[in-house]
């Protein structure tokens, strides 16, 4: 039986930048680093990894299957769960960084909560409150 999903990967030739703003504007935790080649962030229970399409197409280059996705890179979203009583602070942050909400929207009983921004290269990015999807850790 499948427990979860451990890893979300994005695809961006700019790591510095996205480093820099998951880091130090969303607050994930560094976890390690190939230079050029991508960035490895812990989310909670769960990693966050940025891989440079560019250097990751290359099939000799590691001992990592090919991690490459097209250049540029597809848009996606993913979604960092939070406690509700973090909500605020988590948006403020948002604010206070310069991060444009997109969107904001309340769920079910009026406690469930998500808010919207994009990354540097416009991943979709949510907030949402624990308790909207049906998963425990």
């Amino acid at each position: 039986m499948i427990r979860k999903i451990v890893e979300t990967c994005v695809y961006s030739p700019e790591l510095e930048k996205m480093k820099n703003f998951y880091v130090n504007s969303i607050g994930l935790e560094f976890v390690s680093e190939e230079s050029g080649r991508h960035v490895f962030l812990k989310a909670g229970r769960s990693m966050l990894l940025i891989f440079n399409p560019v250097s990751t197409t290359n099939k000799s280059e590691s001992i990592f299957p090919h991690h490459g996705a097209s250049t540029p890179p597809a848009i996606i979203h993913f979604a960092l769960e939070i406690e509700k009583e973090d909500y605020k602070h988590l948006k403020d942050t948002l604010i206070q960084n310069g991060i444009k909400i997109e969107k904001e929207l309340t769920w079910a009983d009026d406690t469930l909560k998500s808010v919207y921004f994009r990354d540097p290269v416009g991943n979709l990015v949510e907030f949402i409150t624990k308790g909207n999807w049906p998963v425990e850790d």
